[in-house]
């Protein structure tokens, strides 16, 4: 097996959690060769060179952002035909660890997936889009994705100010909440464009839209559809014009893990979302943000295995 560490997660604290994972961890899982990232994008080297190695099960060690690296490298390096005997498993050093709630397994207080023996097949997200300056680009996703309030909030805290840099070296759950708080404050109703399967578009008033495999994410919110992870079709979560006071409401709510019924909310089962907007609107994929004016979401079916 082949670990892949990012010592910079969780605010460069990730370097220092797995020193006190590596012992438990070799204990558990057994021969382990371990390569740490040296900075963004290298994820993509080091499976390159453990695939040529021959390595088949791998270990992102870090946040949703490693794991989220470490699937599109090997979607990149990998032939589809083999994809199948692949196997990712995770360790979660970083700040939310979205990709293993609900929570299994801790070791030091890590939450681990580490069961190569009972992995499983997993859809792969996959969202085309078109970002401000009209090139057409494509990213991957295994947890979920969304447009609106959610993914300003994201935005945010990827590119903090003075009060929330302080807050994240301090205490990420009250960083999550002083984002959410001021997104809340500014965010307001999008017109999008969607179409959703072979259906015709529509445009509908939007606060947030949750493209979802994963109904957890951002700190301890969580949609109330199954996780079912080679389904072949995805969630969308829609939360249309409400106002501040309601949407804040909503997130309480996710916070108990409640959505459907709520008023202005809709959700569907989903193989195609195509989303339009007049301007650039922020799209969040595994807890990255990029900027788009267009974006169409789909599937690869099966795609890789996961370790539960």
């Amino acid at each position: 097996m082949l670990a892949i560490v990012n010592p910079a997660a969780a605010g460069n604290r990730g370097l220092a959690k797995w020193q006190r994972l590596e012992p438990r961890l070799a204990a558990k899982v057994g021969t382990m060769q371990v390569r740490m990232t040296r900075g963004p994008g290298d994820e993509c080297r080091i499976i390159a060179e453990g695939l040529a190695a021959g390595h088949r099960d791998f270990l992102a060690a870090g946040g949703d952002g490693t794991v989220n690296a470490a699937l599109t490298a090997l979607l990149e390096c990998v032939p589809e035909g083999d994809r199948p005997a692949i196997t990712l498993g995770a360790a979660g050093l970083g700040s939310s660890n979205d990709f293993h709630k609900p929570y299994r397994t801790l070791i030091e207080g890590v939450p681990c997936r580490l069961d190569f023996d009972a992995a499983f097949a997993h859809d792969l997200g996959v969202v085309a889009y078109t970002d401000e300056t009209g090139a057409r680009r494509m990213r991957y996703w295994i947890v979920n994705a969304s447009i609106g309030a959610t993914a300003e909030a994201n935005h945010f805290f990827n590119h903090p100010d003075g009060v929330l840099r302080f807050l994240k070296r301090t205490s990420t759950d009250t960083g999550i909440l002083y984002a959410a708080a001021r997104t809340l404050a500014r965010s307001h109703v999008r017109a999008l464009e969607l179409a959703i399967d072979e259906g015709s578009p529509v445009q509908i008033a939007t606060r947030n839209l949750g493209v979802v495999k994963n109904p957890h994410f951002t700190g301890s919110l969580s949609y109330d559809s199954p996780y079912e992870p080679a389904s072949g079709d995805f969630t969308v979560h829609h939360l249309g014009a409400v106002s501040t006071a309601q949407l804040a409401a909503t997130f309480a709510a996710l916070a108990r893990g409640q959505f459907s019924g709520r008023p202005g909310t809709h959700t569907w089962r989903a193989r195609r979302l195509a989303v339009r907007d007049g301007g650039p609107f922020a799209v969040e994929i595994d807890g990255e943000v990029v900027l788009a004016i267009e974006a169409t979401f789909t599937l690869l079916p099966a795609c890789l295995r996961v370790c539960p």
